[in-house]
Formats: structure tokens, C-alpha cells, sequence
């Protein structure tokens, strides 16, 4: 008898153990403190305890990962989840509530409250995958415009929506601001490299005209002085000029025209330098191919691409240059393909920087240059490079 009510005993402690290990994973309760020595023998529910409690630390230490890495983004996050009557924001990152000034809250329609056009946009569409822009207003502040992108996704049976926001005016502003600050490192240390020596030799010529006895010695220091001074003039002056032919070019003036014989027609102004510095230059262009361009504009860009290949291929073995276009119902896509060396990795950003240059006689203004033509032709101009080869695409549509 004493046996049995042992064993009752041992089944009843047994099934309340197990029972309380099963009631705190329905509930998500890993706070029980149950040693494993509790169980003499293998406990299989003790390990699936354990082992869910591991993979909920490690998903919880995961998500404030993320939530760390989107609150340190310059950018709005939301996500939301689907219910019947009201959509429940389950994150919302510090930059959205930043820009906005709203407070943490669970409550779409509570948001909607304090950003109405932003939350209207999204209802308007149905919450359903879009990338469009909207005109936000905040406490009589001036109207910003916005890059708004709602994506969906399903898990199981649960719905949500994951959505990017963020203020174009802000991106723009960064792009120009650095961009404007490279130009104007470039454009002072041109000035000063210029005005420098004017300067000291303006400087010296006035001191030897306070001497009353000067010689013939004398008469020649002050002649190359005004000569040096010319020059830097001169060469300022036509910076200045670059510069002017940057910031005002004409509209381009269309027409329709075969692309292989504009490359034919530069290829023929090229002949002497090719032979002379025994480059192979292969047009690989079809004669049924049109572009409708700005024929004067174009091939400026044309030129500046091939002497830029030219100069690529100066120190290689092979010296070839290569052109290839590829049309599809929409766009023609231009490729100048040289064998030159590679642009090393940290010059490739400045690349299309007006008055970045590498070479000595560069004024560093024809990739720029070329860009801004083809921009005006509502297309664009990039810079692929690898392990063999590197080109310039030009896109036009």
C-alpha cells in the first residue's frame, strides 16, 4: 500500500511539473527557475523548455539589434500589422517620430490624428505596394515633399506593412552640399594657385621700380615677372571660361541621325593619333542604328569618352578601343570599351567631378562635361570597370 501511494505521489509531482513547463511556453513565460536535477531521469519537456527559452533569447536579442539599427537610420520606419478594425504599429523608429513630432503609440488611427495626409495617402491606396511621393505640412510649417514606400508581407496568416519614408528635399540637399564642397575646393585652390605667384611677383616688380638704378639684369627679372604674370592670368581666364561652359549649356537642339556615322566621322578626325600612338579602334556599330541628338553636343561627348580612352591606353600592351551599342524598344545603350588600366578605387567617386583631373594636362572638365550633355538629353552617362575591361555607357531614351 505504501508502494502504490509512492508511486501516485511521484506520477502526481511529475505531471505538475510538466504541467506548469507546458503552461509557462503557452504564455511565454521563461521565468521559471527549474533546476534539471528536479527530474531524476530524462525529461523530454524540461529540453523543449530549455531549448525554446534559447531561441527566444536569442530572436529577442535579435530585434533589439534591428530596432537599434533602423533608430540609427536618417529615415522614417513603420511597420504595421493588419487587424480587423485598426492596423497596429508594431515599430516605429526615432527619425519618423523626429521629423514628424509625434509620440510613441500602438494606434493608426491615433497617428492619423498628427500626419493626416501621410496616413491618408496609404489608406487611398488600399495599403498596397506603392513607391510614390506626397506633400507633408506640420504645424504651419512650409510643405516638404517626401519619398514614400510601402511594401507588404505576409506571415502565415498575419498581414504587414513595412514602410520607408523620407524628406527628398534632405537627400537633395546632401547630395548638393557635397558636391558643391568638392567643386569649391577645386575652384580655390585653382584661384589661389593663380593669384599666388601674381601676387609675389607683382609685389617684386613694384620694389625694383622704387629703385632709381636699375640695369639691364633688372629690366629682364621685370619682363619675366609680367610675362609669368600674363600667364597665370591667362590660365585663370580660361578656368574661368571651363567653368562658364559648365554652368551654361545651351538646350540641345535635336535631330534624328545614324549613329554610325557620327562614329565614323570622329573616328576619320582621329586617324593621325591613332596611327601615331598605334591604337586599334573597332566600331562596332550598326549601320541601321538612329539617334536623335544634338549632333554638335554629342559628338563633344564622343570626343572627350575617346580621348579619355586614348589617354587610358597610352602605357598597356594592347591598345585597342572598342564601341557597341545596344537598342531595345525603349532605349539604345552606347558602350566605349577600352583595354586601359583600371580607375583606382578611391579616385572612381570623383570621377564626373568638374575640375578633377589626374592627368598634367587635364583640365578636368570633359567627363563632367559629358555628363551634363547627355543629361540635357534626358539621359546618362555611367562608369563600369572589371577585371579585363572598363567603359563608359551612355543611356538615351
Amino acid at each position: 500500500m505504501g508502494s502504490l501511494f509512492e508511486i501516485i505521489q511521484f506520477i502526481k509531482n511529475y505531471l505538475t511539473k510538466n504541467h506548469k513547463i507546458i503552461n509557462a511556453l503557452l504564455h511565454n513565460d521563461f521565468s521559471l527557475n527549474i533546476s534539471k536535477n528536479q527530474f531524476k531521469k530524462d525529461n523530454s519537456t524540461l529540453k523543449l523548455y530549455y531549448k525554446i527559452k534559447e531561441e527566444h533569447t536569442l530572436n529577442s536579442s535579435k530585434e533589439i539589434l534591428y530596432h537599434h539599427l533602423l533608430n540609427a537610420v536618417s529615415s522614417g520606419f513603420l511597420i504595421l500589422k493588419r487587424e480587423a478594425d485598426d492596423r497596429k504599429i508594431l515599430f516605429m523608429n526615432a527619425y519618423f517620430q523626429e521629423i514628424f513630432g509625434v509620440p510613441k503609440s500602438s494606434s493608426w488611427n491615433y497617428l492619423k490624428k498628427f500626419i493626416p495626409q501621410f496616413c491618408e495617402t496609404l489608406e487611398e491606396k488600399e495599403f498596397e505596394d506603392i513607391k510614390t511621393t506626397i506633400d507633408i505640412q506640420i504645424d504651419g510649417e512650409e510643405r516638404q515633399t517626401y519619398l514614400i514606400q510601402n511594401t507588404k508581407a505576409q506571415i502565415t496568416n498575419d498581414e504587414y506593412d513595412i514602410i520607408f519614408l523620407d524628406s527628398i528635399q534632405r537627400v537633395i540637399d546632401s547630395t548638393e552640399k557635397e558636391a558643391w564642397m568638392n567643386v569649391m575646393k577645386v575652384i580655390a585652390h585653382e584661384i589661389i594657385n593663380s593669384l599666388t605667384p601674381i601676387h609675389s611677383l607683382a609685389n617684386t616688380t613694384k620694389m625694383y621700380f622704387e629703385n632709381e638704378n636699375l640695369d639691364k639684369s633688372d629690366y629682364d627679372d621685370i619682363r619675366l615677372s609680367l610675362e609669368t604674370i600674363m600667364n597665370r592670368s591667362q590660365h585663370l581666364q580660361t578656368f574661368v571660361e571651363q567653368y562658364r561652359q559648365l554652368t551654361m549649356l545651351p538646350t540641345p537642339i535635336k535631330s534624328t541621325y545614324y549613329l554610325n556615322e557620327i562614329i565614323q566621322s570622329i573616328e576619320q578626325s582621329f586617324s593621325p593619333e591613332f596611327h601615331q600612338k598605334q591604337v586599334l579602334f573597332e566600331n562596332h556599330i550598326s549601320t541601321n542604328v538612329k539617334v536623335n541628338v544634338d549632333r554638335i553636343q554629342f559628338e563633344q561627348v564622343m570626343i572627350n569618352l575617346i580621348k579619355n580612352a586614348i589617354y587610358s591606353v597610352e602605357n598597356v600592351e594592347t591598345k585597342l578601343i572598342e564601341i557597341f551599342c545596344k537598342q531595345t524598344e525603349n532605349r539604345l545603350q552606347i558602350i566605349i570599351q577600352d583595354s586601359g588600366h583600371l580607375i583606382d578605387e578611391a579616385i572612381l567617386p570623383k570621377i564626373f567631378l568638374p575640375f578633377y583631373t589626374t592627368r598634367k594636362d587635364g583640365a578636368g572638365i570633359g567627363l563632367t562635361l559629358s555628363k551634363n550633355i547627355i543629361e540635357a538629353h534626358k539621359g546618362y552617362l555611367y562608369y563600369q570597370q572589371d577585371k579585363d575591361v572598363k567603359r563608359f555607357n551612355i543611356i538615351l531614351t
